[in-house]
């Protein structure tokens, strides 16, 4: 049995252009949420290591902090969840899980 997940690499994938739909969404007044949403879960999540890569290279600025700074709330979170690479999104979510366990653990033994 092979697991994959479902979001695949976007055909045609243009990282610089990417990264400048993305600062345009976020530049001026207001951010436009449904451009970021819409880009960032159309890409493999190699895509979006790519895209935050290209808008250093193009603005100089960090893509990760510029989201963090943009957004609030739930759906920065889920933002800040797509942008972080596969591996260490696991790492977090299973030190995350133990953490609870062992809370929950420490409740019951009380």
């Amino acid at each position: 049995l092979v697991l994959r997940g479902t979001v695949t690499a976007f055909p045609g994938f243009d990282e610089r252009a990417d990264a400048e739909t993305l600062r345009k969404a976020m530049k001026g007044l207001g951010t436009d949420e449904d451009s970021i949403l819409t880009l960032l879960t159309s890409r493999s999540n190699a895509q979006r290591q790519e895209i935050a890569v290209a808008f250093k290279t193009l603005f100089g600025r960090d893509l990760l902090d510029d989201l963090k700074s943009e957004l609030t709330g739930k759906f920065e979170k889920l933002i800040v969840a797509l942008m972080k690479p596969s591996r260490l999104y696991d790492a977090y979510e299973l030190k995350h899980a133990l953490k609870v366990k062992e809370l929950v653990r420490g409740a019951f033994l009380l």
